[in-house]
Parts: structure tokens; C-alpha cells; sequence
């Protein structure tokens, strides 16, 4: 009993020992740590400054000639949300994952006297930032005045090439077979009988009649000559016209804008920190935590309407106004059709026409002539007194006997015999055999895992370079 009582003393003083250890090489960690750790403020430096760079390349190949101001003092500008809509850029997120501003943040370039401004500026919650560039040269020279040589890169693509096995199906038929798609077709002749037949029977024979005409006849005849009486006439004047503006009306243009507003909330949240593991009388080791807190920003973004009120006036027209001369006795109508007069005695004359009977005329008034046409006339005869004429045919029934050639149903006519023919249809033979294709493809790499280089180069343009 003395003896157990001694083991079970030791074996606890030297539970509490090693526990003693453990807290101690907990301790010497932490403190190798905490002053050991890297430094990764140049790293999460070195992220943003990637970012405005990769902006200020997509931006700056962006503005070609055509979407530079032309003004001085003028401004030209793209947003980082419209970058990525255009795909001049891929997202990208700061030092702590989230996003960056995409409406804070764009790229602009501004006309100055002798040159150009290109302004990148990049808000990424808590670190902002941008750059300026000086644009004198490139493809933005208006003149031959700039001092550098500027020319596209020559890049060196090598062509490469993947094999692949592919299964192609062919069909074929036996001999005498004729093949159509997957099948096989063969006719052959069943059958022949004459296609001669006698029939006995009356048929009208047709022949054009003799078409037989006469010449018109124009015969002149005496004008009917009558006094008239006196009579008012009036005698129809030019309107006046002039033009006479009138403004136009006014109407409401105000406009609408949207703008994207983004801000930014610090959120708490809570995570285990500080923990400690014991041992317990069990033998089972117990861990406990403290329980801390991290502020995480979080952006919120809302679309704000805002209105311009304006009020545009419609271009004004000019309208016709239409009047009587100041010699006009009488008027009708109005505007376009308006129609003005005075009155004169005229003397009646003579008046000149022809008789009922009369189809055509030449001259007027005192030269008029008058005159009759008797059309001429047309008809058919036969002149085989043994036909009839119907119309402009001439007819005899003639009876007797006469051959024609006829085929049964499922027969067809060759020559003067009729043949019957039988289709057969089999499955065509299938053999598939394999063959290889290749795939090319072009690439600025040296090598690429599964593709053959081919011994082809070539040489494509890229970006300016001006020295």
C-alpha cells in the first residue's frame, strides 16, 4: 500500500512538469513571433501599385485619336466600371479582398496648350491614390514636331500543332446495287408487253380558216357653223403671296441623370483569440478562448436620379398668306386655292363643230374639218367547202381506225413497249476506320504542354515603343 501511494505522487509531479514545459514553449513562440514577423506592408504596397498601373495601360491604349478632346481644357474620362465593362481590364481587389470604387476611380485625359494630361486615379476604401503622365508623342502627335522615333514591337509567334484520332463511317454496296445514303437499291425488269394499241373511233380534224378583210373608208364632212351671243367673261388673276413666321411653341426638355454613389461602414465581427490548452484531472486536455473583435469595411452602393429642368422652344415656321390683287372684282377659296377675277364683255362669235356622225376632226374654230371612218371589215371562210367554220377553225368529224401507244398502271413507255420494273432495298456495308486531323494554333511561348512545335514563325505588331 506504500509503495502504490509513492507511484501515484510522482506520476502527477511529473504531469505538472511537462505542463510547465508546454506553457513555456507556448511563450517562446509567441514571442519569436510577434517580433519576427515579415513586414507585409511593402507587399499589400506593392498590390495597389500593380493595380494603377494595369489601369493606366488599359486607359492609355484606350484613348486613341478619335476619343481625345479637342478643345483646350477639355476633358475626356473612363471609369473603372466601364473599364471592366469594355474588358479593358479584369476585377480586381485590394490589400484586403474587397473591391475597389469603380466610379471614384478612372482614367482621364485633359488637352492642354502643347500637349496631353492622363490622370489615373484608383480609391480602394481606405488607400487612394493616382498618377500623372505627360502625352506628347506616340500616335497622339497632331504634327511632325515630336523628337522621338516611334514604332510597333515586333513579336515573334511560333505555331504549334495537336494531333487527334477521329472514326469516319463509309458505305458500299454489292454489285448491280446503287447506293443512296446508308441503303442500297437495285431495279430490275419484271415485265414487257407492247404498247401499241388499235382503237376504232371518229376524230375531228382542225385547220386554220382564211382570214378575209377590207380597207376603212374616211369620208370628209361639212362643219356646223352658229352665232353666239354676247357674254361676261372673266378673266382670272395671279393671287399674292407672302410669307409671314410664325414662332414656335415651347415645351418641356428637362433631362435625367443617374449617378452611382458608393460608401463605406466599418461592420464588426467577432473571432477566437488568445486560446490556452490545460490538462484535466481526466487526462483530457480542455482548450479555452478569448473572444475578440476586427473592424471589416464594407461598401454600399445606390443609384441616384437627379434632374436638369430646361424649357426648349420648337423652330418656328413661315406660312403662306394668300390675297387678291387690288383690280380683282370677285374671289373663292381661301389660302392655296384661292382664285381671283374682274369681268369683261366678250363678243360671242361663231361656234365651230362637227356633226353626230363624225369619229375624227382636225384644226379648231374657223379651220375645223370634219370627217367619217367606216371601219373596214374582216372574216373567216374555209376554203374546203367540206369543213365547217367554228370560230376561226374549220372542222370535219373523219371516222376509222387509228394507232396509239398506252401503258398499263405501273408501267413505263420505252419506245413502242411498255416495261414494269421491281426496286429492291438493302442496308448498306459499314466500315469504320480511323484517321488522324491536326489542330494549329499560334503563341508567343517557346513550348506548350501537349502541343508539337512546327519549324513556322511569324512576326505581328504590338504595342508602340518610342526611343
Amino acid at each position: 500500500m506504500y509503495s502504490n501511494e509513492r507511484g501515484s505522487r510522482f506520476s502527477i509531479i511529473d504531469l505538472i512538469v511537462r505542463i510547465i514545459f508546454f506553457l513555456l514553449f507556448v511563450f517562446v513562440l509567441y514571442w519569436l513571433f510577434s517580433n519576427k514577423m515579415p513586414n507585409l506592408t511593402p507587399f499589400y504596397s506593392d498590390v495597389f501599385r500593380d493595380n494603377l498601373e494595369h489601369m493606366q495601360k488599359a486607359g492609355k491604349s484606350y484613348f486613341t485619336d478619335k476619343l481625345l478632346p479637342d478643345e483646350e481644357g477639355e476633358e475626356a474620362k473612363i471609369t473603372l466600371a466601364e473599364m471592366f465593362e469594355k474588358k479593358l481590364v479584369l476585377p480586381f481587389v485590394d490589400k484586403n479582398g474587397n473591391s475597389c470604387n469603380q466610379y471614384e476611380s478612372y482614367v482621364s485625359v485633359t488637352k492642354r496648350e502643347d500637349y496631353y494630361e492622363l490622370k489615373t486615379n484608383l480609391v480602394c476604401n481606405d488607400e487612394s491614390d493616382y498618377l500623372i503622365e505627360i502625352i506628347g508623342c506616340y500616335t497622339y502627335c497632331e504634327d511632325d514636331k515630336c523628337e522621338k522615333t516611334c514604332e510597333p514591337e515586333k513579336i515573334v509567334e511560333y505555331q504549334y500543332k495537336k494531333a487527334a484520332t477521329k472514326t469516319k463511317t463509309t458505305y458500299s454496296c454489292s454489285k448491280g446495287y446503287t447506293r443512296k445514303g446508308k441503303y442500297c437499291y437495285k431495279t430490275t425488269l419484271t415485265d414487257k408487253i407492247s404498247a401499241e394499241k388499235t382503237i376504232v373511233t371518229s376524230k375531228t380534224d382542225v385547220i386554220a380558216a382564211k382570214l378575209i378583210t377590207s380597207d376603212p373608208v374616211k369620208t370628209k364632212l361639212d362643219v356646223i357653223k352658229t352665232k353666239n351671243d354676247d357674254k361676261t367673261n372673266k378673266v382670272y388673276l395671279n393671287p399674292v403671296v407672302e410669307e409671314v413666321y410664325i414662332p414656335g411653341e415651347k415645351y418641356d426638355c428637362s433631362t435625367t441623370s443617374t449617378e452611382r454613389v458608393c460608401t463605406t461602414t466599418i461592420d464588426t465581427r467577432e473571432y477566437k483569440c488568445n486560446c490556452t490548452s490545460t490538462v484535466g484531472s481526466s487526462g483530457k486536455t480542455i482548450t479555452t478562448c478569448n473572444t475578440c473583435t476586427e473592424s471589416v469595411p464594407v461598401e454600399t452602393c445606390h443609384n441616384e436620379t437627379s434632374t436638369n429642368h430646361k424649357t426648349c422652344e420648337k423652330p418656328g415656321t413661315y406660312v403662306k398668306e394668300y390675297s387678291c390683287p387690288s383690280n380683282a372684282t370677285g374671289s373663292s377659296g381661301s389660302k392655296e386655292n384661292l382664285k381671283c377675277w374682274y369681268t369683261e364683255t366678250v363678243s360671242g362669235g361663231y361656234t365651230y363643230k362637227c356633226p353626230n356622225e363624225a369619229t375624227t376632226f382636225t384644226g379648231s374654230k374657223g379651220t375645223l374639218e370634219c370627217f367619217k371612218t367606216t371601219p373596214g371589215t374582216s372574216k373567216y371562210v374555209c376554203e374546203d367547202k367540206t369543213y365547217t367554220l367554228v370560230g376561226s377553225e374549220c372542222r370535219k368529224t373523219i371516222t376509222g381506225s387509228f394507232t396509239e401507244l398506252q401503258c398499263p398502271s405501273g408501267y413505263k413507255l420505252n419506245g413502242k413497249v411498255c416495261e414494269k420494273y421491281e426496286t429492291t432495298k438493302v442496308k448498306a456495308k459499314s466500315k469504320k476506320t480511323k484517321y488522324t486531323t491536326y489542330s494549329y494554333k499560334w503563341s508567343e511561348k517557346t513550348s506548350l504542354s501537349g502541343w508539337t512545335k512546327t519549324n513556322k514563325t511569324r512576326i505581328k505588331e504590338g504595342e508602340i515603343v518610342c526611343k
